[in-house]
């Protein structure tokens, strides 16, 4: 009898399913996505940080961004700059840049006014938008953000 019980605990433990958490298989395969997830996520934690500390100063993190592709256009262009280039330097839509735009400059925060031919908006930044800049990018640069 005692061989019959033996025999029986030996197939009931052949049977049985291992639930255990797997070690980590040593030929992981990475996928091809996985640099461009991990510099979306890296570029997400610093929107929601650089969020964080500019509202402390009531600045959007849309609007400082927009004011950092402004003022780094028109440093490289010495003169006022297309809106269409703003939203392409900021990675924003045409649409939601030329909103931000008009709010901003309801805010005095920058001049807009059309191109030579009509078609288009030129935009300076005025001392208000480069203050407002300044601002924020001291408290970013303070807590190692920028």
């Amino acid at each position: 009898m005692a061989n019959a019980i033996g025999a029986q605990l030996e197939i009931a433990a052949a049977d049985r399913i291992d639930v255990g958490i797997a070690e980590p298989s040593p030929c992981r395969t990475i996928r091809r996505s996985a640099a461009a997830r991990e510099s979306w996520r890296a570029a997400r934690a610093f929107q929601v940080a650089a969020q964080k500390e500019l509202r402390n100063v009531f600045v959007p993190f849309i609007q400082w961004l927009l004011l950092e592709a402004l003022a780094e256009l028109i440093a490289e262009r010495q003169d006022a700059v297309s809106q269409c280039a703003v939203a392409e330097r900021a990675g924003l839509s045409r649409m939601v840049t030329s909103r931000w735009m008009i709010f901003m400059s309801d805010l005095g925060l920058v001049d807009r006014g059309p191109d030579a031919d009509g078609r288009a908006y030129r935009i300076w930044m005025t001392e208000l938008g480069a203050e407002t800049l300044r601002v924020c990018n001291d408290r970013l640069e303070a807590r190692r953000l920028i």
